[in-house]
């Protein structure tokens, strides 16, 4: 009887480093897998809130307006452009957003939309063919009002993104 109790006692030893081992070497394996985890993806997160920050400043009319304003005639023209332009820098931004959180990216496509929004709202208030000039100028006019403040609050969510990453890892 005696010699059992030892056996025994012996095996659950054994066991029990074992299982304290092996506890320890996957703690040590995931911490790994998360390292080399963080230095792959880490910068193409940080690529992907550069480039979304890049985007969201191309589409703020006061950056937009000056760059495409001097290749068209018409408010119709102006007002075609900007809108292609935006979807068309959207469209080669998409896949960014896998690597930044989902409100961030709902800012983005809100201060998108309001862009978008007052692009048309002064369009339909302004003669088609009225100068490119006269729909840059109303815009402009219009933009601090109607959405610079999505356009503000897109970037400031990436940049606390950012911080983020650098404060939980």
């Amino acid at each position: 009887m005696e010699i059992t109790i030892a056996i025994i006692i012996g095996f659950l030893s054994i066991v029990a480093v074992v299982l304290i081992f092996m506890r320890g070497e996957r703690r040590r394996q995931q911490e790994h897998y998360r390292d080399k985890t963080l230095q792959t993806i880490l910068p193409n997160r940080l690529q992907a809130y550069e480039r979304l920050t890049l985007y969201v400043e191309r589409i703020r009319p006061e950056s937009m307006i000056p760059r495409e304003q001097m290749s068209v005639n018409t408010t119709f023209e102006l007002h075609s452009m900007l809108i292609n332009n935006i979807k068309l820098e959207l469209e080669h931004n998409i896949a960014m957003q896998v690597y930044i959180s989902s409100a961030s990216w709902q800012r983005i496509l809100r201060a998108r939309d309001e862009v978008q929004n007052l692009l048309t709202k002064v369009a339909k208030e302004t003669n088609p063919k009225a100068s490119s000039l006269e729909y840059g100028r109303k815009v402009l006019e219009r933009s601090k009002d109607e959405c610079s403040f999505y356009i503000d609050r897109a970037i400031e969510g990436l940049r606390r993104d950012i911080d983020g990453l650098f404060i939980n890892n």
